[in-house]
């Protein structure tokens, strides 16, 4: 089987983006690939069938490349109507879309936007921090992680998120006492306990605390053990090499595999989280009807290119059942104009109570829906 690719450019606000589809025939499936400035900020594979045909394949590539193409000019129109929306919850949620899209100058100006209107919105403040952590602006992300501790101190996971920015500017001690906190307020925090390790063993290589030396390796022993009790998917081949350089006082090749272990940790739940953000979106609250008819419009044809691409029926029934809501929010509209010309008319108020109560299951059942098959 021959192989094929595709390249298209986006213009961006101040860059450009680079999109490219390619049928990987040794690995039997389609990637799809989106550049930065040549840097890799997202990929999806495709796996492709031993029976599919040069055609076939051919159209697959296409509809691939087609599909992410749609996606990025869908988020990059998406960011400037959201950022000029006025509205902190709009902003917050397509922040963490772009965020987990790996898009983190975009995603940052959304929550500083969010902030701007809401100064209390404690988990853009916690996202922030994270983007501003990941396009290595420490001070920044400090900032804004104590603003989110500050707001909500119970939360644990606002405490792991800053000790983790503290230990990016060297601090271990404020880290470990971060750490610490967070498991005071979850004794069952994986990550908390992981964390802890690369603390101690960053001390021990900047002997910056000497408390925190004494019996480090066997603090750090202990530690690897309660997080791999809590998280067993931390043990592998990866653990065992940094655990044995760690015993062997090896500590610089210790902190980086343990890093290693995070980031790769990290990474997994982000291309989680942004497959369940890409199609366009349709699960976000803020989504229009006109969205959504355009992209029935495009599946369709779609369909009829690719008949046996299942994703393409599951996402065009996700689409039919978000449509199905916008008109019964059309309905009770109606009901409503109906009662404001005559508010006795029992028939219109019935009609309304009963179509706003169902609308509310609607909305949970596409919700039920899209969360438990992401």
């Amino acid at each position: 089987m021959d192989a094929y690719s595709l390249k298209s450019r986006v213009p961006g606000e101040n860059k450009e983006f680079l999109i490219q589809t390619t049928n990987d025939v040794e690995q039997g499936i389609i990637n799809t690939s989106i550049y930065i400035d040549g840097e890799l900020i997202d990929t999806d594979a495709l796996p492709l069938s031993d029976e599919s045909s040069q055609e076939q394949v051919v159209n697959l590539v296409k509809s691939a490349h087609g599909e992410k193409k749609s996606e990025l000019e869908y988020l990059l129109n998406s960011f400037t109507k959201v950022l000029q929306s006025g509205q902190p919850r709009m902003l917050y949620h397509f922040g963490t879309t772009m965020f987990y899209k790996r898009m983190y100058v975009e995603a940052q100006r959304l929550f500083q936007a969010a902030i701007k209107l809401n100064s209390e919105y404690h988990e853009a403040y916690f996202f922030l921090s994270q983007t501003e952590f990941a396009l290595g602006n420490i001070n920044e992300a400090v900032a804004s992680g104590n603003r989110a501790v500050e707001l909500r101190p119970a939360f644990a996971d606002y405490c792991n998120n800053l000790g983790e920015v503290y230990l990016a500017g060297n601090s271990c001690k404020r880290a470990a006492i971060e750490f610490q906190e967070a498991i005071d307020k979850n004794v069952y925090y994986a990550d908390a306990y992981f964390n802890l390790v690369l603390a101690h063993i960053l001390n021990g290589i900047n002997r910056e605390d000497f408390d925190m030396s004494t019996d480090m390796i066997g603090k750090c022993n202990d530690l690897i053990k309660k997080a791999i009790l809590i998280y067993p998917e931390y043990q592998n081949d990866t653990l065992e090499k940094a655990s044995n350089a760690l015993n062997k006082g090896n500590f610089k090749r210790a902190y980086e595999l343990f890093a290693k272990i995070r980031s790769d940790k990290k990474e997994k739940h982000r291309q989680t989280k942004a497959a369940h953000f890409k199609r366009y979106l349709i699960y976000t609250e803020w989504l229009s009807e006109e969205n959504i008819s355009e992209r029935i419009e495009y599946l369709t044809k779609e369909i009829d290119k690719n008949p046996d691409y299942v994703d393409l029926y599951y996402e065009l029934g996700m689409c039919y059942l978000h449509d199905a809501k916008f008109s019964w929010q059309r309905g009770a509209e109606y009901f409503k104009k109906a009662l404001s010309i005559n508010n006795k008319l029992k028939k219109a108020q019935r009609a309304l109570d009963l179509s706003e109560e169902h609308l509310l299951k609607i909305a949970d059942t596409i919700t039920d829906i899209t969360e438990k098959n992401e």
